[in-house]
Formats: structure tokens, C-alpha cells, sequence
């Protein structure tokens, strides 16, 4: 249980110069190539759900915030506890971890004075993602979700800015995911095997309709040669044994044209195979990446909704409260 400090007037250390670490809760970081980001204004600007307001607004939030205290090891929040809080750190340091596979903690972040972590769990309430514990005595400055909906209560444009805020986050993950490489290219080369390769080019080769039309030429030429050839010099479409020009190869019943025909056959069918089970291997990743984008994707746009429909009711009786 964390220890309220007496109240006094909330001032937050401000922030260290350059990038925050976000904290456990903290919604992804925009795209790389975005502009970079101003300066932030106002003492809670540097918080991204809380940039687009005002400082007079920031100033009132601020306001709201309750100081307290966590001693050197002390937990704050475990994984999995409901969230209903965001925590600004205004001295001292915390870790965050996360369990693994084997239920061992791994660190993911350390946070200073200025960094923040929770601020999601304003919105829906949801449960905590990692752990975080205090690696010195910290002050923190906890602003609740019941303090946060008396301030949107009171400063109801404060709520506009906030959906406007995530309504570009969802644009900006939106627009990341269409930048993310295939996974069938990734797949192909890096996986990929001369003998693989080969097989592939084969297969596609043998798939065009340039090799149809060369083995018609081809088949053309050689029946043609061989039988024509055989009936002009011998009034027969079937030569005499070891007689006849060198050119008249392979008369009827054209033996070699047939061994040839059965060994292309034979070696074309197994290059084709090869690559036939490669592409199986693929579709199976495509498949099991689409589902997997389906499910996120829908749990992200489920979520996201349920935050805009309790904002817009949470609107919804403000108006009402003022009309009335």
C-alpha cells in the first residue's frame, strides 16, 4: 500500500531532456519519419493522452493529482491488478517488469523523474500489463479515474481533446500497419535453399505459356522432321533399320523423343512438387498471420470503441446536468 504525503502544493519535477520512457500502459510511439515532437506545454505536456490540452487545463488536472510515497522495493501495481490510476514520478525511480515463460521478472523499462506510466487505465479501467516496483524511495503524484471523470465533469472540452487524441493514435496505427513487410517475402528469403530456388524458377517457367508454345514448336520439328523424311526418302513413315541421312534420327515410332518426353516428365514433376509444398508452407503463414491481424484487430477496434462510447456518454450527461 503506497503512503499519502501530507498534502502540499502538486509541482512535478520536470521532465529530463529528450524521450521518456513510456510506461507498461502507454499507448506505441508514431511511426518512424513522423515530425518530431514540439516542446510540450504546460506541466503535464510531456503525457501524451493530456498534450493536446491546454495549460490551464494541464494546471487543473495537476491540481487533482494526490502525492505519495514508495519505499526502496516496494511494489506499486502487480500484472493482472485492475488498473485506476495514473503514477508521475516526481523523485526517485521505478522498474518495470514482466514475467516470462518460466515466471521469472524481466525488466522492460526504468523510469526517473518526469516518466509516467498508467495513464490508459484512466480510460477503460483495464488490468495492469507489468509490474512495477520502486527502485529508491519515490514520490509519486497519482491522479485516479474517479478524480480524472470529475475533472472531465468540470471541464468538458478537456474530454474532446482526449478523443481527439485517440482518434489519431488509432489513425497512426492504422497507417504503421500497412508499412509492416510481407511476411510471405520475408519468408522466402530468408528461408529459401539453392535447391528450393531452383525448384521455384522451374515451376514458374513451366507454368508460362512460353514453355507450352516452345514444346509445340519443339514436338512440331521433331515429328515433322523425322516422319516426313522418312516418308520422302522411303515412301514409309517407318525407316529401315541403320539406314537414312544422319538428320533422320528418330523415326517412327520416335523411341528417343519418347525416353526424352518421360525423363522431362519424371524430373519437372519433382521441381514442381518441391515448389508446391514451399507454397503450402507459405499460405499456411499467410493464414495464420490474417487470422492472428483479424483477432487483434478486432479486439484493438472493441476496445477503442468502448472508450469512445464512454466518453460520448460521459458527455452525454454533462449536457444533459446543464441543461437540466
Amino acid at each position: 500500500m503506497l503512503r499519502p504525503v501530507p498534502e502540499t502544493h502538486v509541482q512535478p519535477t520536470a521532465p529530463p531532456a529528450g524521450v521518456l520512457t513510456p510506461g507498461p500502459d502507454d499507448p506505441p510511439p508514431p511511426a518512424a519519419g513522423a515530425a518530431a515532437a514540439v516542446e510540450p506545454a504546460g506541466p503535464l505536456g510531456h503525457i501524451p493522452i493530456f498534450s493536446r490540452l491546454d495549460a490551464a487545463e494541464q494546471a487543473a488536472l495537476l491540481g487533482c493529482m494526490r502525492r505519495e510515497r514508495a519505499e526502496a522495493q516496494q511494489t506499486i501495481f502487480w500484472v493482472g491488478d485492475r488498473g485506476d490510476a495514473l503514477y508521475l514520478i516526481d523523485r526517485g525511480s521505478v522498474a518495470v517488469t514482466v514475467p516470462n515463460d518460466a515466471g521469472e521478472h524481466v525488466s522492460i523499462a526504468h523510469l526517473g523523474p518526469g516518466g509516467f506510466f498508467g495513464e490508459i487505465s484512466l480510460l477503460d479501467g483495464g488490468r495492469r500489463t507489468a509490474t512495477v516496483r520502486a527502485n529508491e524511495p519515490t514520490e509519486l503524484l497519482v491522479l485516479h479515474r474517479r478524480d480524472f471523470h470529475d475533472f472531465l465533469s468540470a471541464q468538458p472540452g478537456a474530454a474532446l481533446d482526449i478523443l481527439r487524441f485517440m482518434g489519431e493514435r488509432l489513425r497512426e496505427s492504422t497507417e504503421a500497419r500497412r508499412h509492416l513487410p510481407n511476411a510471405n517475402v520475408v519468408f522466402e528469403r530468408s528461408r529459401v535453399t539453392p535447391w528450393q530456388f531452383v525448384s521455384d524458377l522451374i515451376a514458374r517457367v513451366a507454368a508460362s505459356q512460353w514453355f507450352t508454345l516452345f514444346h509445340i514448336a519443339w514436338f512440331g520439328s521433331w515429328l515433322a522432321l523425322n516422319l516426313l523424311g522418312s516418308l520422302v526418302l522411303f515412301g514409309s513413315p517407318r525407316a529401315p533399320d541403320g539406314q537414312g541421312p544422319w538428320w533422320l534420327f528418330d523415326p517412327f515410332p520416335f523411341g528417343l523423343l519418347t525416353m526424352v518426353v518421360s525423363l522431362e516428365a519424371i524430373f519437372l514433376s519433382i521441381f514442381v512438387m518441391v515448389s508446391q509444398n514451399r507454397q503450402t508452407e507459405k499460405d499456411r503463414l499467410r493464414t495464420d498471420l490474417d487470422y492472428q491481424v483479424n483477432v487483434k484487430a478486432h479486439a484493438e477496434i472493441m476496445e477503442m470503441t468502448k472508450r469512445l462510447e464512454h466518453i460520448e456518454s460521459s458527455l452525454a450527461k454533462i449536457a444533459e446536468n446543464r441543461v437540466g
